[in-house]
């Protein structure tokens, strides 16, 4: 005996309401939005990136450190070391988390100061938190990650695979996040 399965397709993010199922119809669009069945009204919210700035220094100088991608979005690019916060995690160790997942160095979340947030046209809302500078020598060796093929120094302002990392990195390197 074989069984008749039916597939129902995913339907688009955002098309049904979250509280009673009803297909939004054509008539509402744009967010907020409110469901024509039950009146409940959702809203479509940014989702939270923590980027980490770690500066470092060395006889050469002073330079920050940066991951270069093993996975999407940007694969093979070069950025800072960063991520999604996740639900109910403070941003600050989310920073420090993204930076030991992406490098394998170890900071305090109460050493993270926020010093820009910024909006991404995609709806990610950035939040730059920046660490106190440590010579290059006390960090963990650079090594291959789940998410990177280790970190390395960027020692001047250069295009990184996200465009607001660039802008923040070229406001670190202009002095403007003292």
């Amino acid at each position: 005996m074989s069984e008749i399965q039916t597939s129902v397709p995913n339907p688009v993010p955002g098309s049904h309401c979250s509280s009673c199922g009803t297909l939004y119809g054509g008539g509402v669009s744009g967010w907020p939005r409110t469901c024509p069945a039950c009146g409940t009204v959702a809203y479509r919210n940014p989702l939270p990136v923590a980027v980490a700035l770690q500066p470092v220094y060395d006889t050469r100088g002073t330079a920050l450190v940066v991951i270069t991608r093993t996975v999407a979005p940007a694969r093979g690019g070069i950025a800072l070391p960063g991520g999604y916060i996740d639900d109910r995690e403070d941003w600050r160790h989310a920073v420090v988390r993204e930076l030991k997942e992406e490098t394998g160095i170890d900071a305090a979340g109460r050493d993270v100061r926020l010093v820009d947030v910024m909006s991404a046209p995609d709806g990610h809302l950035l939040l730059f938190g920046l660490l106190p500078e440590r010579p290059v020598g006390v960090l963990a060796p650079s090594a291959v990650t789940a998410e990177t093929e280790g970190w390395h120094l960027l020692r001047r302002p250069e295009e990184l695979a996200f465009p607001l990392h660039t802008v923040a990195v070229r406001a670190w390197f202009e002095g403007r996040y003292i």
